[in-house]
């Protein structure tokens, strides 16, 4: 065992040493995210720090709250979204932090309410002129949304965790070479969740720790191409009682960035990926990821993405999900203060040592109306489908409008 834990480490000291990275910088920008001085908000100023403070109020209405294939229930949902940003406006150095919180509150069925929230520290330290450290924490609490993979009906009440993690990474250049060297830890800490037939039922076999080391080395072969090599090698341990799960991992990859002048811009690469549970089956294979932003128009954006990964599960008898994610979003200017939007989501999750795969898709468009600096308004529509060989199908329409204000 010791030898084994050796060999990691050295593997993984390894790749910090040969393989660190790029931070590439494109200059095309999406529609929805591109300046509008007549209408982003001011900010407060505090000092050498700039605030902007927003809350966001909504009404949904869901067909299909619990996800289920029959006896559908349908309800009105009510949320309210107070957030603040706060950044530095210094020449040098950087510091920023974002909090929020976001309850929803059904008409009818009062134990699906929720409270969300989260806080995120983030900062940047310019040691030389291309050297700097950068960081971030962040701390979450979340609901697992009704009809995910590891949702179950028999809970009364949607499983709430909390999520909290931290990196760190070094950056530095050297003529046209980019390094970048980092390292983060994610826990995951669920809370018991009350049953339909009464009691309660604790969900700590899901509490895990993930840490990681990642790395990139790129070069510039011209201002707008810089090809990369990637990897991470990632550590999972679970709770004592669930040790079988532990796994240890790699990725390693190679790509490239690009911006074709502001029109086109994104990366893509490709490499392997190999996940290795204890006592359970490994999950290997074809690891890839695609980034991009295609502006045919100042008035059109469309952005795709797609990538693999290996995903945990407490399935009896898996180990783990081999999943693929990809979607699609287009996004058009009609008016300076109007845009309209549509998008297109794939989930793919192939579980390892059963032979059970679920795919969801989700759909929709989107309208948001800015009226001023201070205040824009939003309406959407999302239609989620899950189609399994193991488990109930089912479909969701949610229809949702918001009105969200800015200072």
């Amino acid at each position: 065992l010791f030898m084994k834990r050796l060999k990691i480490f050295c593997i993984a000291v390894l790749m910090i040493m040969i393989f660190p990275g790029l931070v590439f910088a494109q200059r095309g920008v999406s529609v929805t995210e591109k300046p509008r001085p007549d209408y982003d908000a001011l900010g407060i100023r505090a000092g050498a720090f700039m605030a902007k403070p927003q809350i966001t109020l909504g009404l949904e209405y869901n067909d299909n709250i619990y996800a289920t294939r029959r006896s559908k229930e349908s309800d009105w949902i009510t949320t309210v979204a107070p957030e603040v940003d706060v950044r530095s406006e210094w020449s040098r150095h950087a510091l920023g932090i974002n909090a929020g919180v976001k309850g929803g509150m059904y008409a009818s069925e009062s134990d699906e309410n929720y409270l969300d929230g989260h806080i995120f520290l983030d900062g940047r330290l310019d040691m030389l002129r291309e050297s700097f450290f950068r960081g971030r924490v962040g701390f979450q609490r979340l609901h697992e949304e009704r009809g995910s993979p590891d949702a179950n009906l028999a809970w009364d009440e949607p499983a709430v965790y909390y999520k909290t993690d931290g990196d760190i990474a070094y950056y530095h250049g050297v003529g046209k070479v980019s390094l970048t060297a980092g390292t983060g830890i994610t826990n995951y800490d669920f809370k018991r969740v009350d049953l339909e037939e009464g009691g309660s039922r604790s969900l700590s076999i899901r509490d895990r720790n993930i840490y990681n080391v990642n790395a990139r080395v790129a070069y510039e072969l011209t201002p707008d191409v810089q090809p990369f090599i990637s990897s991470r090698y990632e550590w999972r341990r679970y709770d004592k009682s669930r040790a079988q799960r532990d796994s240890d991992g790699y990725r390693i990859g190679l790509g490239t960035g690009f911006d074709l002048g502001g029109v086109t811009s994104g990366e893509v690469f490709a490499g392997y990926m190999n996940q290795d549970y204890d006592d359970r089956k490994n999950i290997s294979g074809f690891w890839y990821g695609l980034s991009l932003l295609w502006n045919p128009t100042m008035l059109t954006s469309v952005q795709a993405e797609a990538q693999s990964s290996v995903k945990e599960t407490t399935l009896a008898d898996s180990s783990g999900i081999d999943a693929v994610d990809a979607g699609i979003r287009v996004d058009h200017e009609l008016l300076r203060n109007l845009l309209v939007g549509a998008f297109f989501d794939y989930t793919h999750n192939s579980y390892k040592g059963i032979s059970r795969t679920d795919k969801y898709y989700s759909f929709g468009p989107s309208l948001t109306y800015l009226w001023n600096r201070n205040l824009n308004a939003e309406a959407s529509y999302t239609h989620r489908t899950l189609d399994s060989n193991r488990r109930d199908d089912f479909e969701q329409n949610r229809f949702q409008v918001s009105i969200t204000g800015k200072f």
